[in-house]
């Protein structure tokens, strides 16, 4: 048995994954440990591990945000908002969230500390005095992988890899420029914050140290929805994507049978957070495949039904606020999201072509990689009109090119089993006290 230390940001897209691992760890008889904001304390214990909150400072609610930093509101450009975001939210947590790990650490000797990728709080781990003596510390990549590459654009443009000459000239002069330009600001800003703890500044571009830092670093998705890198750390390895767990005691909704009626089946979702506004994507959706007697459209919301987009549905679309995935993506022809990294693992590793409207976080990166494996289209807006998400559905439908490369993502993404590859990389990494060798 070993004693795992898990440690997650505070957003339900960190948490979650961080708890899958969690409950498969503790199945496997392991002593887990989970750190993250109180809120997020039921559903941890939920999986068998034990819990410890953040501590006052920034254990606050994920929803609470705007209230919490309500100068970020009067931030005009979308750069500078997440900018902002990157040294308040997350630099800003990395003293409290290391002050965390190490009160945890004295009476709870971790084997290793598994945190996400935007989880700060291990930097100090990696970079003082303790790194002799401290656990492994292993990164989960819950979104697609940022780390700089000579064959690759600059992570946040959203552009095609390329290796070729001209393609690295282009590559190193974006990774160097954008690097100083667009972020030389929040760069500083965490070497300074290290340094008032008396810590050296970060050896590498602050996205790249998520990556590189760790002892072992484990991306949530297969290689093949992956950019190729040709200076991949020997520290990165692919163990494919998180699944939903088994639905159990599923009651289906009255109209399920109309899933096996011959129609093609469409979802279309906004995903866990930017589901406040149905306008942005589900609306549009609705709109264009309205009165096609082909296509079923499922519409699902995440949280209550929207009074007025109840009143307003066609006669070939369903909402409901939430179906497992188990039970609805193997009956899909296509789907239509916001770009959420778990739900897009998910569906290509079924086959499900995809269209994709995303520009929030690193959205428009999870787009782009799917446009990249020909398994999708990438719509490269957030909100679509009702034509242009229409025509993007159609054209996937019609194509048969969008599902044979989903397909061969597919056979990819079945070579994996994620929660046996981090349980074993994890037993590898704390007997030999290095990066476990995998396939």
């Amino acid at each position: 048995m070993a004693r795992y230390l898990i440690a997650a940001t505070a957003l339900p897209g960190h948490v979650l994954p961080m708890l899958a691992i969690a409950q498969h760890l503790v199945k496997q008889g392991h002593e887990v440990r989970v750190h993250t904001a109180s809120q997020f304390k039921s559903q941890a214990e939920a999986t068998g591990a034990g819990f410890t909150p953040f501590g006052r400072a920034i254990d606050f609610d994920y929803r609470d945000l705007d209230k919490r930093f309500p100068e970020r509101q009067r931030i005009a450009s979308a750069h500078a908002q997440m900018c902002f975001g990157l040294k308040h939210f997350f630099a800003d947590a990395m003293a409290a969230q290391h002050a965390g790990l190490c009160a945890i650490l004295e009476d709870f000797e971790a084997d290793a500390i598994l945190a996400d990728t935007m989880f700060c709080g291990t930097f100090p781990l990696l970079l003082g005095k303790e790194r002799e003596d401290r656990p492994a510390i292993v990164g989960i990549g819950i979104s697609a992988l940022p780390l700089s590459s000579c064959d690759t654009a600059f992570f946040g443009t959203a552009l095609p890899p390329s290796c070729t000459p001209e393609g690295r000239v282009r590559n190193k002069a974006m990774n160097v420029n954008l690097k100083q330009a667009m972020f030389g600001e929040v760069q500083r800003y965490f070497d300074t914050l290290l340094a008032r703890a008396g810590l050296p500044a970060l050896p590498d571009f602050f996205v790249d140290a998520m990556v590189k830092l760790p002892d072992l670093y484990l991306q949530l998705t297969a290689p093949s929805f992956e950019y190729p890198r040709s200076d991949l750390p020997a520290s990165v390895h692919f163990v494919g994507p998180l699944l939903s767990p088994a639905s159990r005691d599923f009651t289906p909704p009255e109209w399920w049978h109309e899933l096996d009626d011959g129609r093609s089946v469409v979802l279309v979702t906004q995903g866990t957070l930017a589901n406040q506004n149905p306008a942005q994507l589900i609306g549009p959706t609705l709109q264009a495949l309205a009165g096609d007697r082909n296509i079923l459209v499922i519409a699902t919301t995440g949280g209550p039904v929207p009074p007025a987009l109840a009143a307003n549905l066609p006669a070939n679309a369903r909402v409901v606020p939430f179906l497992p995935y188990d039970r609805l993506l193997p009956k899909l022809h296509a789907m239509v999201t916001n770009g959420g990294y778990g739900s897009v693992n998910h569906a290509l590793s079924l086959g499900v072509p995809l269209v994709v409207a995303g520009t929030s976080e690193e959205k428009p990166e999870i787009a782009a990689r799917v446009a990249w494996s020909g398994a999708g289209i990438n719509l490269a807006t957030g909100q679509p009109g009702a034509r242009q998400v229409g025509d993007a559905v159609r054209k996937v439908l019609g194509n048969s090119t969008y599902r044979q490369r989903a397909a061969m993502l597919r056979e990819d993404f079945a070579c994996h089993r994620a929660l046996t590859g981090i349980a074993g990389a994890l037993e590898a990494l704390v007997q030999t006290a290095a990066p476990a060798e995998m396939a």
